[in-house]
């Protein structure tokens, strides 16, 4: 009786999880955008530092709190919301599910070779190196951590970036039900142009997807505080955005 109760249970909690609907995350205000076009971007003025295009979970209010951007410097926030229908990504959608999508996002070296698109519409490599490894002192890769509980997991990334070059990043998993957020904080100072713009600690990234059944939403967000420098801003604008469409572009890639 006690393992019938236990089917059941689980039966209506996956039926609650794909009654939910884009109305229970995406707040009012861009709903209709959302739906009309499938993306929004909103690269935030520099003197606004208020997040607005979070998706609603547990993560929703500490996503927003604590800016690196409120800190000094040269601030640049920027949001990117994507609603991604399962059958563009593959033809059996039973297999784009929240334990697949927590597989790729743990499988770090399978962002190796990226591409994405620059200087008035060139293609390179954005990450011509991508790893996991033990510490933000180590160079040495070790395997993708694919094994164990994902919420509160912390890895340590290295990536040889083509504009940033040597890159290394603490990456914060947190999973909840069918929302999986990724958190990453730059571990060493990041160079554009030969001078190290951004300081240790000074560049944060989230990646969220939620399941909402026939469809993905995946939220994607930058939050940099740079150095005082001529023509900064502009320049973190133009590096960060490319990337945050790369990660799109990759991610719609990778269920194929």
């Amino acid at each position: 009786m006690k393992k019938i109760l236990v089917i059941l249970c689980s039966f209506f909690a996956a039926q609650i999880l794909f009654a939910q609907s884009l109305e229970d995350y995406v707040d009012s205000k861009y709903l209709a955008e959302i739906k009309s076009k499938g993306n929004i971007s909103l690269i935030h003025e520099k003197k606004d530092t208020v997040m607005e295009m979070v998706p609603f979970c547990k993560y929703t209010d500490e996503i927003k709190s604590d800016l690196i951007c409120t800190k000094g410097g040269v601030p640049f926030l920027a949001e990117f919301l994507y609603v991604i229908p399962k059958k563009d990504l593959a033809d059996d959608i039973s297999k784009v599910n929240s334990e697949s999508i927590e597989k790729l996002f743990r499988s770090l070296s399978k962002m190796e070779g990226m591409t994405y698109i620059h200087n008035g519409g060139k293609e390179d490599i954005l990450y011509k190196k991508c790893y996991a490894i033990e510490s933000p002192d180590s160079d040495t890769p070790i395997s993708d951590p694919l094994e164990g509980e994902v919420d509160g997991l912390k890895v340590y990334a290295y990536q040889h970036d083509h504009t940033f070059g040597h890159t290394k990043y603490e990456i914060n998993y947190y999973k909840d039900n069918n929302v999986i957020l990724l958190k990453f904080i730059n571990q060493i100072p990041m160079g554009i142009l030969g001078i190290k713009a951004v300081k240790e600690k000074s560049l944060k990234m989230n990646v969220m997807c939620i399941d909402i059944g026939e469809d993905l939403l995946l939220y994607l967000s930058t939050d940099v505080k740079a150095k005082n420098l001529p023509g900064i801003r502009g320049q973190i604008e133009d590096s960060m955005t490319v990337r945050m469409d790369a990660v799109y572009k990759w991610f719609m890639k990778q269920f194929k």
